[in-house]
């Protein structure tokens, strides 16, 4: 996540972050997830199934997905042709429920090759306004004035439990990403989630677990081993500590 935009929609400047170039995303197995920031996927060629807000939804080439705020999602299945590229965008005034359209026929193979001349140029005057297009279908200008203003390193900090939080990962991997030490570290994940380290990391692992409960028909043993816990004692203890509650009662 390292090209910054700003785009201008009516007279309201708004952000976007997007993951360099193309991506084959050959690669299922990030885990379900979901951001503190709005999602747009473009689809650009082949065709995938995302599991969003509990429900299958087919992309083909040219389908746009627009991901609202702390809405969970996972690619459940990617075709070897298939291509895709999104977007974090930081809006306070976007629609409130996940929201697919199509890219006008010509403009897919426009959308392409501006997304090749800027990895090649660094030219983002055309690409920019391509996005202020396809994001006024999805932004709400009137509540624009309202969004979070986001900084990079709390990009760097949500994006890092949002994408590993079912994995081995510790303070130190974190402080790496964001080149500060571990105290800084410490200090910059309170400050931002509130929580320390081990705990953001253990409600991410719940959150996520109770989504997978309700939308799927895994054992408790099996949804703890996706989210990350190596035993049914350690997923039951967390689970517990947040809801004061059993998983089998929830």
């Amino acid at each position: 996540m390292n090209n910054e935009f700003i785009i201008n929609i009516d007279g309201f400047e708004v952000k976007i972050y997007m993951q360099t170039g193309f991506f084959d995303h050959k690669d299922l197995s990030f885990p379900l997830h979901r951001h503190l920031f709005a999602e747009l996927h473009i689809f650009l060629s082949g065709t995938a199934v995302m599991q969003c807000d509990k429900k299958d939804v087919l992309l083909q080439a040219g389908d746009i997905l627009f991901i609202p705020t702390n809405i969970f999602h996972k690619y459940i299945s990617f075709g070897e042709d298939s291509k895709r590229i999104s977007f974090l965008v930081d809006c306070g005034g976007c629609c409130k429920t996940p929201n697919k359209t199509s890219l006008p026929k010509a403009m897919l193979p426009l959308l392409c090759k501006e997304i090749q001349d800027y990895a090649l140029t660094g030219r983002d005057s055309k690409l920019k306004a391509l996005l202020s297009y396809i994001c006024s279908d999805f932004l709400i200008t009137e509540t624009k004035k309202a969004k979070l203003p986001i900084t990079n390193r709390e990009l760097i900090i949500e994006e890092f439990f949002t994408k590993k939080y079912n994995q081995n990962v510790t303070l130190d991997d974190l402080a790496h990403e964001l080149m500060l030490s571990r105290k800084q570290t410490e200090r910059e994940v309170k400050r931002i989630t509130g929580n320390t380290f081990v705990r953001e990391l253990s409600k991410r692992k719940i959150e996520a677990a109770v989504v997978l409960s309700q939308t799927t028909n895994l054992s408790l043993t099996e949804i703890g081993k996706l989210v990350g816990y190596t035993s049914y004692c350690g997923f039951y203890k967390a689970y517990k500590n947040r809801f004061n509650n059993s998983p089998k009662n929830h």
